[in-house]
Formats: structure tokens, C-alpha cells, sequence
């Protein structure tokens, strides 16, 4: 067992040691302003897929705390506390939760779980697929095509969702001015938020 532990331990250090020296053993001071570009636009790009992929996340369990869970008149307090409970579950979970209330089309759930497969893909295995993209021009290309695909899919999916949100709320009486007023509001709460 000892030895099976004492592999581990050297592979890790061998991983470890991989990863960090091509990184200082570099040949030229341009290289490493190339790569250094290189690794800020991979970044850049992860950042911007992980932001449209929360906020997805987040319109979905709301929407599915609204459309399966709440009840007329049940006040603003038990609203919010079911849409924080929604929003606590794993994006996984909300698909699920909508596929089984049969709040989404075969379509859409066919792109969720795709977009889902995607993000599991970025945020669990995306570095370890994805090295040799700092050093090699087509594998930063594929990337960035990937990283990108994700990202549309993740605000056209945001913007589908949000639809049928505002579908489902007009039917129960919310007005678009009404809906213009809470959009408005909250985003000064935002506003004033992030200023602090």
C-alpha cells in the first residue's frame, strides 16, 4: 500500500514540476511575452465562459423556483428564500429539476445538458485537456473556439430562459412596465453594491 502511495506522490511531483517548467525555462525574452499574451487571453476568455455560465446558473434556478415552486401571495420573504434555496443546488441539479417539473422543450434540454457537459468540462478538466495551448498555435485556436462556444451558448441560453420567465409572469398578471420598474431597481442595487 506504502508503495502504491509513494507513486502517487512521485507522479504528482513529476506533474508539479512539468507544469511549472516550461514556464521559467524559456528562450527568449519575445517567447515569453508571446506566451505570457497567450496565457492572459486563455484567462480572459475562461473568465468570460465561468461569468455567462453563473449567470445562466442563476436565471435557471430562479426560473425554476418561480415556475415550480412558488405560490400566489406568498410574500416577498418566502419568494427570495426559495429562489437563494434554487440557486444553492448545482447546476446539474437545476437541469434536472426543470427537465422533471417539464419546464423545458427536448430542444432545450438537449443544449443544457451539452452546455452542462461543457462546463463540467471547463471548470473540472479544462487545464489538463488543455495544455499544450499556451505552446502551440492550433491547440490555442481550438480553445479559444471552445471557450467561446461555450460562452454564446451559456447568454443565448441566459436570454431563452429569461423569455420564458417573462412569458410565464405576464401570464400571471406582472406588467412589462412593472417588469421594467424591478429590472431597474435592481440593477441600482447592484450599482450601488458594487460601490461599496
Amino acid at each position: 500500500m506504502f508503495c502504491n502511495w509513494l507513486g502517487a506522490a512521485k507522479g504528482a511531483l513529476i506533474r508539479a514540476a512539468a507544469s511549472t517548467q516550461t514556464l521559467c525555462c524559456m528562450d527568449t525574452l519575445a517567447h515569453r511575452f508571446e506566451l505570457a499574451d497567450r496565457l492572459n487571453e486563455i484567462h480572459r476568455r475562461i473568465g468570460h465562459a465561468l461569468w455567462l455560465l453563473q449567470e445562466l446558473e442563476a436565471v435557471a434556478a430562479s426560473h425554476f423556483a418561480l415556475v415550480a415552486q412558488a405560490q400566489r401571495g406568498m410574500g416577498l420573504a418566502a419568494g427570495n428564500s426559495l429562489i437563494q434555496n434554487a440557486q444553492n443546488k448545482t447546476f446539474g441539479v437545476t437541469v434536472a429539476r426543470l427537465v422533471k417539473a417539464g419546464l423545458v422543450t427536448p430542444e432545450l434540454q438537449s443544449r443544457l445538458d451539452q452546455l452542462l457537459r461543457e462546463r463540467n468540462w471547463l471548470v473540472h478538466n479544462s487545464r489538463a485537456t488543455s495544455r499544450n495551448a499556451i505552446h502551440h498555435d492550433a491547440a490555442t485556436m481550438k480553445l479559444l473556439a471552445r471557450l467561446e462556444r461555450i460562452a454564446d451558448e451559456s447568454l443565448a441560453l441566459l436570454k431563452e430562459i429569461a423569455v420564458l420567465t417573462e412569458r410565464f409572469v405576464k401570464k400571471h398578471g406582472v406588467t412589462e412596465e412593472q417588469i421594467r420598474e424591478g429590472a431597474k431597481r435592481l440593477l441600482a442595487e447592484w450599482h450601488k453594491a458594487d460601490a461599496t
